[in-house]
Parts: structure tokens; sequence; C-alpha cells
């Protein structure tokens, strides 16, 4: 019985292949609650948020000396809501982030 000598790149190759797959879908582990950005800036879910309102909160929040836990939180959420308006496919108006 012969078996197949693998080079040593291979496995890495596989383990990237698989890492791969699992960050396409980073998007939606990273939304747990949705609806919460919308509920911090008072702004009505069916309407978008408009740029102007995130870019205002980031830099009140960045210029902010001593922020609590939640802000920490609404901040991360800002720059998150910012990176995702900036994608291409959202632009496009297509939902879900699997292209």
């Amino acid at each position: 019985m012969r078996t197949l000598q693998l080079f040593e790149g291979f496995t890495l190759i596989l383990e990237n292949k698989k890492q791969e797959k699992k960050d396409k879908k980073w998007i939606k582990k990273a939304i747990k609650n949705p609806g919460a950005l919308h509920q911090a800036l008072d702004v009505p879910e069916d309407e978008t948020i408009p740029m102007t309102k995130i870019d205002a909160k980031i830099d009140y929040l960045h210029n902010k000396i001593d922020r609590t836990k939640k802000e920490t939180k609404l901040l991360r959420r800002l720059n998150l809501a910012k990176t995702l308006k900036g994608k291409k496919w959202m632009k496009k108006g297509i939902k879900g982030g699997d292209k």
C-alpha cells in the first residue's frame, strides 16, 4: 500500500481555505442587536442613519476623555456602521454580505 506524500504547505493551504469560509460570515456575527444603533441615535428603524450623524457622534466620543462601557460599545457600533456603509455591496442595495 502506497501513501501519498504531501508537501509541507498543503495543510496550511487547507486551513487557510477553511478560515476564508468562516470569515465570509463575520458581518452576521458582528451584528448581535439589530436596531440598537437606531435606538441610540433616535432614528426610526425604517429610515437610514445619515452619515453626518454617525460622523458627529464618532467625533464627540473620540474627543471625550472618560468613556463609559455603553459609550465604548456605541463607538464600536458607529465604526462598524461607517465601515459597512462604505462597502460596495451596501451601495448596490444587496443585503446579506455574501458578495
